[in-house]
C-alpha cells in the first residue's frame, strides 16, 4: 500500500498543469500515443500528430493497466477522476480506480488534454441515471458536481507490468526531464485490449 500511494504521489507530480494552478512545470511532460518499440527500458511512442518520442523508464517507474468500462461500472462509493471540458461540469473522460489507487489527484487542477480542461478526483457521493449520468464527487477541496454523457470513454486502472508495452499498445506517459534533458518516466500507464487510456 505504501509503495502504491508513493507511485501516485509521483504520477502527480509528474503530470505538467499540476505544478501550480494555470502554470505548468516546464521540466514535467505527459505523452500520449501508440507505443512503437520498446528496448530494454527505452520505450517509444507515437504520438497523435505523428511525432515519435523516447521515454526513460528505471526500476522506480510505476505501470499500470487501462481497460475498458462502461458507465453502469461507475457506482456508489466508486473512486473516480473526471476530465472536463474548459469552463464546464460535462464529464469529457472518467478515470475509474482500483482500491489500492483510491486517493489519486482528490481535487480539482488544469489538466492538459485541451486549454482549459480540469481533472477532478474523488469518492461518488451521489449517482444517479442511466443514459446519462450526474454525480457528485467528495474530495479534500469539498464537493464537484458532473455530468456523464452517455457516449463518455471510460476505463479503469489498477496494476500492471512493463510486459503490456507491446507495439500498438495505447499509452500515457507522465515524465520529468533529467539532467541530461532525456525524458524520465514516472508513471506509464497501457491500455490492454484494445484500451485507450482516459488520463
Amino acid at each position: 500500500m505504501v509503495r502504491t500511494l508513493t507511485a501516485l504521489a509521483v504520477l502527480l507530480a509528474a503530470a505538467p498543469a499540476l505544478a501550480q494552478p494555470g502554470k505548468p512545470d516546464p521540466s514535467t511532460h505527459s505523452f500520449r500515443g501508440t507505443v512503437e518499440a520498446r528496448h530494454g527500458d527505452d520505450l517509444t511512442i507515437v504520438r497523435s500528430g505523428g511525432s515519435t518520442v523516447t521515454v526513460r523508464m528505471d526500476a522506480k517507474t510505476q505501470v499500470y493497466t487501462a481497460i475498458g468500462a462502461r458507465l453502469r461500472d461507475i457506482k456508489p462509493e466508486s473512486y473516480i477522476t473526471v476530465t472536463a471540458a474548459p469552463d464546464s461540469s460535462k464529464a469529457t473522460a472518467v478515470t475509474i480506480y482500483s482500491p489500492s489507487e483510491r486517493g489519486f489527484a482528490a481535487g480539482s487542477r488544469p489538466w492538459d488534454t485541451q486549454p482549459g480542461a480540469t481533472l477532478t478526483g474523488g469518492w461518488i457521493a451521489d449517482v444517479s441515471g442511466t443514459d446519462t449520468r450526474q454525480v457528485t464527487l467528495t474530495h479534500g477541496d469539498g464537493r464537484s458536481d458532473f455530468t456523464i454523457p452517455p457516449d463518455t470513454r471510460v476505463t479503469q486502472v489498477a496494476p500492471g507490468e512493463k510486459a503490456l508495452l507491446v507495439p500498438g499498445a495505447a499509452v500515457t506517459v507522465l515524465t520529468q526531464a533529467g539532467p541530461d534533458g532525456a525524458h524520465d518516466a514516472g508513471t506509464v500507464i497501457v491500455g490492454r485490449a484494445g484500451a485507450v487510456p482516459t488520463l
